[in-house]
């Protein structure tokens, strides 16, 4: 099994001090801190898995995602969301990008373990019926049925 660890480019102002290797970057407002999107890749045979860790938000975490997803030649591609703490509509748009992508070159994307807050993103925008989504360990805090007829959190 191969793994490679992904840190995207920082750019830190000239008074911050950031370490090596921190998902951590400067946001315009003073002594405010963001996350930044990690991205760590396991792969074996014909499965490649992007364990993400940060924001998934537009911009550099966005391109990012896309061009190492793309270059993959793995046919079961599987995207860990477990710790990603944010997302916003750039985010959700390439997710569905991604599934139209994998179908449209006969691969398999699926999305594992989403955090509650990204969860509560694809109900809201009912992008449940568009994603191949994971649910084996999914915890509901109010389980319905929705019109994919999955169990889905309350947002």
């Amino acid at each position: 099994m191969r793994t490679e660890t992904l840190i995207p480019i920082q750019k830190p102002a000239a008074s911050a001090h950031l370490s090596t290797g921190s998902p951590m970057a400067l946001s315009g407002r003073k002594n405010e801190i963001k996350e930044m999107l990690l991205i760590d890749i396991q792969s074996s045979n014909r499965v490649a898995t992007f364990y993400c860790a940060g924001r998934l938000v537009y911009g550099l975490e966005v391109e990012m995602l896309r061009n190492l997803l793309k270059a993959r030649t793995e046919h079961d591609i599987r995207i860990d969301l477990s710790e990603v703490i944010g997302i916003d509509a750039a985010g959700l748009g390439l997710l569905v990008e991604l599934q139209n992508w994998a179908a449209q070159t006969r691969r398999t994307l699926t999305l594992l373990y989403l955090y509650e807050n990204v969860w509560r993103m694809v109900i809201l925008t009912k992008l449940c019926a568009s994603l191949e989504i994971s649910y084996a360990d999914l915890l509901a805090l109010d389980p319905e049925e929705d019109e994919c007829d999955r169990p889905q959190l309350i947002a």
